[in-house]
């Protein structure tokens, strides 16, 4: 291993509740209707926006993406790294290990939160949802950060996320995974994606990281 891929929020970042809030503000908005925001991204099992928005609205889809995004940068609070994320990045940049983020958010929401938690400094590039035509869990975007990166190898990189478009993404372009069991929303649908490793907390990670790399 010689690189890890990262997925954004509930991995690395702790964004659920404006994210939930925002979900919420956007379906009530676009259908005219209350959900449970949670039970809704569930059933998602970590996708686009946008194509939950098409699933919701078909051809509107776009509307209902619009929608969340205005709520969500008008009220969300300051980006926070979750406890001992910080020292999992650090001790493998130590080493050598290099880090990307493939995310289904914005390429430039993802930069600015990362910013503002005080971890873009450990990235050498961050994939978004407008750097690529298809979207987790299809592979584009791991091969997107593959190419940044100059990497041809997807066996020298494991994926860690909170979804099951993560594992799947990561199974589908090749790589390992590590489903982030601290941050996920439904343990056991990324469980049954079947990830390579399974970590409960940033610590569990790291011991498991330290493994591959024989430090």
């Amino acid at each position: 291993m010689n690189a890890i891929f990262w997925d954004l929020d509930d991995t690395l970042l702790a964004t659920l509740p404006a994210r939930m809030r925002a979900l919420a503000h956007a379906y009530e908005t676009c259908l005219g209707s209350r959900t449970d925001p949670l039970a809704l991204w569930r059933s998602h099992r970590g996708g686009s926006l946008e194509s939950l928005g098409e699933r919701l609205m078909g051809r509107d889809g776009h509307i209902f993406a619009k929608t969340y995004r205005e709520h969500y940068f008008g009220t969300r609070c300051l980006a926070e790294a979750y406890q001992g994320i910080s020292a999992v990045l650090g001790e493998m940049a130590v080493v050598g290990v290099r880090h990307a983020v493939v995310t289904s958010k914005l390429a430039w929401t993802a930069t600015e939160e990362l910013t503002e938690a005080g971890l873009l400094h450990f990235f050498e590039t961050v994939v978004g949802c407008d750097d690529t035509d298809c979207h987790k869990p299809d592979p584009e975007p791991v091969y997107a950060a593959m190419q940044r990166l100059c990497i041809d190898d997807a066996g020298d990189i494991l994926f860690v996320g909170d979804s099951p478009a993560d594992i799947w993404a990561a199974r589908n372009a090749g790589c390992r995974s590590i489903a982030a069991l601290w941050g996920t929303i439904d343990a056991e649908l990324v469980l049954d994606a079947a990830p390579d490793f399974r970590a409960a907390t940033p610590a569990e990670l790291l011991a498991i990281l330290r493994a591959e790399v024989g430090a």
